[in-house]
Order: structure tokens, then C-alpha cells, then sequence
């Protein structure tokens, strides 16, 4: 009796020091209490905390998920440095925590500390290699973004400083980037090194700037260096985010569609105020805007179609624009018989008080989902409020 007691005591604390040591193995460790408990956690332990701040429709979230987070040399480290959570940014905490935190990309890697200030943040997939270099940064006192803050704080503008410093709010993803950029390009006599063309091609996004408009007065340069795709797609993704500075000067606007867009300038311009009014948060102005672009340029595929009646339902309010948002909505699907496609005309139903079209709409939406194996956890909400 002794000897199998004796056994039992030998045999519970290896059974113990097994499953911590497979939890590592199978990678990181998520914290399941709120978002108050994980700080309170972080500095009983005196660590800081990795958040993983993600949305259910995000793809590289997923591929995260999947690729990153079970890597076991990934939970090795991260789960004896950190307290780990993972915090659905339109859920929940989640929807405030995006706000404190600026989220504006996922995914958004932070890292705080247990009084909830930022350390460290990128944005993007990771591999796990590059995952392990993140936490290493983010725990080296002199390459963390904190202490690159202060050091921009303290006045440092050392033109080497601003460029590394430059990029590294880049990564960010949180808007800070710009200004930056704009003092490191101060800095510099010539712009036309490969260096610095290098250096505006990633930092030219708004219209106005000195940025882009030294690519557009330049674009043969930026062409040679790097092949003529490249910068159409450059500028056309610039065009198309229709980010200002300041108030728009429509008339330049449309002076600098004219040369990029010969016979076609109409129409960009017209895609163009749409865009900057919705991205301006004017929405009465993008609604008119968005009705007279579909009527005078009809979408002719059904991804095009579904864009726009989504982001009617998100953000319109008029029964008669949104009544128009659903005859796209229903052409969408006409066209393509998608779960996407679905979902969207079952909001537009549910927004528009026609809760049997919506619920019969969204159940066949999950049942699409379902058979080619889509995330419908949104759709089911809907459904859960009809």
C-alpha cells in the first residue's frame, strides 16, 4: 500500500511536468480571461503582453492561426516571455480595444505593457521565424518601438535615425508613418538616388504630398527603376485610396485624372469623389456620389456589385438608397451564387425590416458556407437577431 502511494506521488508530478511541457510544444498558449484579468496576470508576473488583434473574416488572421501560433519553437518562447491573447477587434472588448489601440490592418501584433502601453506593434502575417525576430525586438530595450518613440521625442533627427524609424511606423499600421517620412525626405538634397525613389515609392499616398506628386512629375525615373506596372499600379492604388492632406482642390484633381487617365477622366473622377467621401465619412455626399457612379457606370461582375450594396448596408441609411443597394445585391447573386453574396443581400433585407427574405436568405448563405467550408459566424449573428 506504502509502495503504491510512494508511486502515485512520483508519477503525479512527471504527469504534471508532461502536460505543461506538450502545452509548449503545441505552440502558444492563449490567456481565456477578459482583457482586465490579462493585465492584472502580466504584471503579477512581470511580463508583457502579446496581443493578437484579429477579425473572423481576415485571412492572413487565419493563416496566423494556422501556420504561426502552433509552431512549437513559437510557444516555447512566447509562452515563458508573455501573457498571449488573442481579442476579436469587432467583438466584445475587442471593439474598444481597437479604438485605444488605433487598429486600422490585421492582423495587428501588439505588444504592452501590464499598464496596457503599446511596446511594440507591427501589422501583417508572420512566419514563425519571423514571429521569434518580433518578440526579440520587441523585447530589446534599444530596437523596441517604444524606445524609438522616445528617441523621436527627444528631438533625434539624424537623417539614418528618421528612415529606419520611418518604416518602422510603417509596419505599424496605425497612421503615424507619414510625417516622418515627410521630415526624413526634408533631410535629403537629392531625391533621385535609388535610396530615397525607394524610400517616396513606399511613402507616396496621399495626393497633395510633395511625396506623390514628385513620383507623378518624376514617373519616367520611378518607371526605369522599377518597370512600368509596378508604378501605374502604384499610382492607381493611390488614386484609388483618394487620400488627402487637405481639402480636395477638385479642379487640380481633375487636372491630374486628365493626364493619367486620358479619355477615361470622367469616370475616375466620378470613382474618385465616391471614394473620398465614403473614406471622409460624408455620407450623404457618398451616397449621391455612389448612385450617380452605378447609374452612369453600371458594375458589370457580380464582386463589383456585391462591394458596393456591402457598403451601402454599412454605412447609408436613405430606405430609397438602400432599396437600390438591394437590387444590386440581388444581381450579385443572380450572377454568382455565393455565400458572400448571400450574406450581403440578407443584410441588406435585415436592415430594410424584411426579416422573413432575411432569414431565408441567410440560412441559404450558412448552407453555402457550410459546403465550401467559409467562416459564417457573421452571418449567424443576423440570424440569431431575426
Amino acid at each position: 500500500m506504502m509502495f503504491r502511494s510512494f508511486l502515485r506521488i512520483l508519477v503525479l508530478p512527471a504527469l504534471l511536468t508532461l502536460s505543461a511541457s506538450s502545452l509548449i510544444a503545441q505552440g502558444i498558449v492563449f490567456h481565456e480571461g477578459n482583457w482586465l484579468s490579462a493585465l492584472e496576470k502580466a504584471e503579477q508576473e512581470n511580463k508583457l503582453i502579446f496581443m493578437d488583434a484579429y477579425t473572423t473574416w481576415c485571412g492572413p488572421c487565419k493563416m496566423m492561426d494556422k501556420q504561426t501560433f502552433v509552431d512549437s519553437a513559437v510557444g516555447v518562447l512566447y509562452n515563458r516571455q508573455f501573457i498571449n491573447v488573442k481579442m476579436n477587434m469587432e467583438k466584445g472588448e475587442g471593439i474598444e480595444l481597437a479604438r485605444t489601440y488605433n487598429v486600422q490592418a490585421y492582423p495587428t501584433l501588439l505588444f504592452l505593457d501590464p499598464a496596457g502601453q503599446i511596446v511594440h506593434r507591427v501589422a501583417g502575417f508572420h512566419l514563425p521565424g519571423q514571429f521569434i525576430d518580433l518578440a526579440k525586438t520587441a523585447l530589446d530595450p534599444n530596437r523596441k518601438m517604444m524606445a524609438l518613440d522616445d528617441q523621436y521625442a527627444q528631438g533625434d533627427r539624424d537623417p539614418d535615425f528618421l528612415f529606419s524609424y520611418a518604416y518602422m511606423r510603417l509596419n505599424a499600421m496605425d497612421g503615424t508613418h507619414y510625417p516622418v517620412a515627410v521630415e526624413y525626405m526634408a533631410t535629403q538634397n537629392d531625391w533621385s538616388t535609388a535610396k530615397n525613389l525607394e524610400f517616396i515609392f513606399a511613402f507616396a499616398e496621399y495626393i497633395d504630398g510633395d511625396l506623390f506628386r514628385y513620383l507623378i512629375d518624376h514617373r519616367s525615373t520611378f518607371q526605369a527603376h522599377y518597370g512600368s506596372t509596378p508604378v501605374i499600379r502604384k499610382i492607381d492604388e493611390v488614386i484609388s485610396m483618394a487620400n488627402f492632406l487637405n481639402e480636395p482642390d477638385w479642379t487640380a484633381v481633375e487636372s491630374l485624372l486628365n493626364g493619367l487617365y486620358p479619355g477615361e477622366s470622367a469616370r475616375q473622377l466620378a470613382y474618385f469623389k465616391m471614394n473620398y467621401f465614403q473614406q471622409s465619412g460624408r455620407i450623404e455626399e457618398y451616397t449621391a456620389a455612389a448612385l450617380a457612379y452605378y447609374s452612369a457606370y453600371p458594375a458589370e461582375d457580380a464582386d463589383a456589385l456585391n462591394e458596393a450594396a456591402w457598403s451601402f448596408y454599412e454605412h447609408v441609411e436613405d430606405p430609397d438608397a438602400l432599396n437600390q443597394a438591394l437590387k444590386w445585391a440581388k444581381q450579385a447573386v443572380k450572377w454568382s451564387d455565393t455565400y458572400y453574396n448571400n450574406d450581403t443581400l440578407a443584410a441588406l433585407y435585415f436592415k430594410l425590416g424584411k426579416k422573413g427574405k432575411a432569414k431565408k436568405t441567410a440560412l441559404h448563405a450558412i448552407d453555402l458556407a457550410r459546403k465550401s467550408g467559409e467562416d459564417f459566424s457573421l452571418t449567424q449573428q443576423l440570424l440569431d437577431q431575426l
